[in-house]
């Protein structure tokens, strides 16, 4: 199935994958800031954004779904991928299933592992929404703070909300779907094989998804794998720490570019993981490095 894609710059192509009940809109920022050097497509993945509904979805019929669409898009190549949550699930599974498609991998604030399914209170909660009684999108966000304190997460959730023909408010997901099927989200990704292509982890400090914990995992399936953690930044850490976030995605894309990833000052070429701390922007701020 081909998806709804947005496409901007020239040279290598990087593919964005973004997170549950996310779409291209949230990562514009990124996709304008990797243009001045990459072709950048960001994708909405199915049952999300401009993307047509599909009555079953897996991490292995999206990552299809996302190849159908580079190929739709003219490119046949191998490719960058970035995925952030779900969309890192998605593509941790392409990596592995066609690791000749994939030319390096960004994974942001997500494991290889199954994760407790967290989501589902914020997936009933925007349930609750009577979308039929708000006048304002003030309203929605009134109604969902009962449920969701923190503003960032209800403006991120409530992009979803667009008005029809008619000029009505409604939920352009079919959440219904996404919470009969999250176990899509929730469970570990069925990979095949270990994917020994250049990759980075990306970690929010703060985030609930202790990356940390799952260096054995990453590690046994992604053996050249690195992972930093920016400092402050939790779940959404591309929007969150966004310029932290873009120092470290452009320096891996450009190192893999080069066949270079996992190298360092000291002149070592890091086979296993590598944990680095990113403190929080600024001038003369360090980077500490510790090898495992």
């Amino acid at each position: 199935m081909e998806l709804y894609a947005e496409s901007e710059g020239a040279g290598d192509p990087v593919v964005i994958l973004h997170g549950l009940m996310g779409s291209c809109e949230n990562w514009r920022s990124v996709r304008a800031a990797l243009a001045a050097r990459y072709r950048v497509v960001c994708v909405d993945l199915p049952n999300h954004g401009k993307s047509p509904h599909a009555a079953r979805t897996d991490l292995r019929s999206m990552g299809g779904d996302v190849f159908e669409t580079l190929h739709a898009q003219g490119i046949d190549g191998r490719v960058f991928v970035i995925g952030h949550s779900m969309g890192g699930k998605v593509a941790m599974q392409m990596a592995s299933d066609a690791a000749d498609r994939v030319r390096g991998l960004v994974v942001v604030d997500i494991s290889p592992r199954a994760i407790q399914p967290a989501h589902l209170f914020v997936l009933r909660a925007c349930q609750e929404l009577d979308l039929a009684a708000a006048a304002r999108r003030g309203d929605l966000d009134a109604a969902l703070a009962r449920f969701i304190p923190l503003r960032e997460t209800r403006d991120f959730l409530l992009k979803n909300v667009v008005r029809d023909a008619d000029g009505k408010f409604v939920w352009r997901v079919p959440l219904q779907y996404l919470i009969d099927n999250y176990r899509t989200v929730s469970d570990a990704p069925p990979l095949v094989a270990p994917y020994a292509g250049p990759t980075l982890f990306v970690a929010g400090e703060t985030s609930p998804f202790r990356l940390q914990k799952d260096e054995a995992l990453i590690r046994g399936w992604f053996p050249a794998a690195r992972l930093v953690t920016i400092a402050g930044a939790g779940h959404l850490v591309h929007t969150d720490r966004p310029e932290a976030f873009l120092s470290e995605v452009r320096a891996f894309l450009a190192k893999a570019a080069e066949g270079r990833q996992g190298d360092d000052r000291s002149g070592r070429n890091h086979v296993a993981l590598t944990w680095v701390r990113r403190r929080m922007p600024a001038t003369g701020s360090r980077v500490r490095r510790s090898s495992t």
